[in-house]
């Protein structure tokens, strides 16, 4: 094997949230909802949670079991519909509502003490980076990497939401093999997630690490290497270049 890229996943892999799921969730619904009065629309806390929860949960299903990653501005589009709003479809709200409800989230998450360390040996090495992320919606997923200024490290950024596919698929790993000009034999990746990352990438032709961060009760994809950090996946990437 011959490596020339390494590909990463970018949540639970170079950063992590310090919130609980339901709770980021009830910070953007506080946020979006106070974002929505001030534009002067009349909105209750809990009846936007009801609504963005309901739409959520019907899209979440099917985008995992479809593969099929919907833009966020179509999703809170239909939120503001329901909730009565008659100017559903303008683009000015549906941005300020997502960035409302982004917006608050992106101040709980936090890098990983070793990624920019890691990031950047592996770039001094010659190696083609990648990043490919499942995310509904394009500007949290831009907040995040400008937060820690990731973007710097990456030959390819790939993101669901704009190609309409997501992981596991294997067509969102072969289109950032193809924006980098690597061929799948030449290439590694690095991810948390056993289904989205292991899956996937194994789906692709790929060799991956799976960093195992917590425990899951079913891994039905071998990965080709189990590590704990990002440390010890740099490791075994410089074995692979010795």
């Amino acid at each position: 094997m011959i490596l020339q890229a390494v590909v990463f996943d970018l949540g639970e892999t170079l950063i992590f949230h310090t919130k609980g799921s339901d709770e980021l969730v009830k910070i953007g619904h506080k946020a979006m909802t106070d974002y929505l009065i001030g534009e002067g629309l009349a909105v209750e806390l809990d009846h936007v949670t009801e609504v963005s929860n309901s739409i959520y949960q019907a899209y979440s299903s099917f985008a995992e079991k479809s593969f099929v990653e919907i833009d966020a501005r179509a999703i809170y589009s239909a939120i503001l519909y329901h909730l009565g709003i008659a100017d559903y479809a303008d683009e000015r709200l549906i941005a300020g509502t997502i960035s409302g409800f982004y917006g608050a989230i992106v101040e709980s998450y936090r890098i990983f003490e070793d990624s920019v360390d890691v990031l950047s040996r592996l770039r001094e090495r010659g190696l083609k980076l990648g990043l490919i992320s499942n995310n509904w919606s394009a500007d949290l997923h831009q907040k995040l990497l400008r937060k820690y200024d990731l973007e710097r490290f990456f030959n390819a950024i790939v993101v669901s939401c704009k190609l309409g596919i997501r992981k596991p698929h294997k067509g969102i790993f072969q289109h950032c093999l193809a924006t980098l000009g690597i061929r799948n034999e030449a290439s590694i990746f690095v991810g948390d997630d056993p289904i989205h990352d292991v899956q996937g990438a194994k789906n692709a032709g790929m060799k991956c690490i799976w960093i195992k961060r917590k425990d899951y009760e079913d891994v039905s994809m071998k990965p080709d290497w189990t590590v704990e950090s990002l440390s010890q996946a740099e490791s075994v990437i410089k074995s692979l270049l010795s």
